[in-house]
C-alpha cells in the first residue's frame, strides 16, 4: 500500500511521517529536515529514520558554494547529486532486504518532471513495497496519475 501524507506547505507532513515511524518502529527511510538562517530557508538535510544520519540534500542558491554537483533545481533550491544518489542506493537496499514500510519525504514537482526521487520512487512502486510518502495537497492527483497508483491511502493533515 502507498500511504500519502498530504497537506498544505508547512502543515506538518514531515512531522507526521516521522511520528508514524517513531510510533511503529518498523521500516526505514528518509525525511527532509529544514534549516533556517535569519528567517529564510537555508537548506534541507536528508535524515535516515533508523539512525538519524543526516547529510545536506538541498541548499538555497544564495548559500551555495559551488563545490557540490547539482542534480536539479526548483525555484531557488539546488538538489545535490551526491545526496540523491545516497538516498537512491539506500532505498534500493531497503527494497532488496524487504524493509517495510519505506518512508520518503517528499514526492513533488521535480518528480513529476522525472527528476529528484522519481527513479527511486518508481522502483518502490514497482517492488510493491508498502511505503509512506509526503505530497503537497495540490499535487496528490498528479502523483497518483503519473505513477499509476492504485492501492493508495491518502492521509490529510
Amino acid at each position: 500500500m502507498i500511504n500519502i501524507i498530504t497537506g498544505k506547505i508547512n502543515s506538518g507532513k514531515t512531522t507526521s511521517l516521522k511520528k508514524h515511524y517513531n510510533d511503529s518502529q518498523k521500516g526505514d527511510g528518509f525525511i527532509a529536515k529544514k534549516r533556517m538562517k535569519k528567517g529564510v530557508v537555508h537548506s534541507y538535510d536528508i535524515v535516515r529514520l533508523s539512525n538519524n544520519d543526516a547529510q545536506l540534500l538541498v541548499i538555497r542558491e544564495d548559500f551555495y558554494n559551488g563545490f557540490e554537483k547539482v542534480a536539479c533545481k526548483v525555484g531557488p533550491y539546488l538538489f545535490l547529486e551526491k545526496s540523491l544518489t545516497y538516498v537512491e542506493n539506500e532505498i534500493l537496499k531497503m527494497i532488496k532486504n524487504n524493509v517495510s514500510p519505506i518512508y520518503l519525504d517528499e514526492i513533488g514537482q521535480l518528480e513529476l518532471y522525472d527528476q529528484c526521487f522519481n527513479k527511486v520512487f518508481n522502483q518502490i512502486v514497482q517492488s510493491k513495497a508498502d511505503c509512506f510518502i509526503t505530497v503537497k495537497e495540490d499535487l496528490v492527483d498528479e502523483v497518483i496519475r503519473k505513477y499509476k497508483l492504485t492501492n493508495v491511502n491518502v492521509i490529510t493533515i
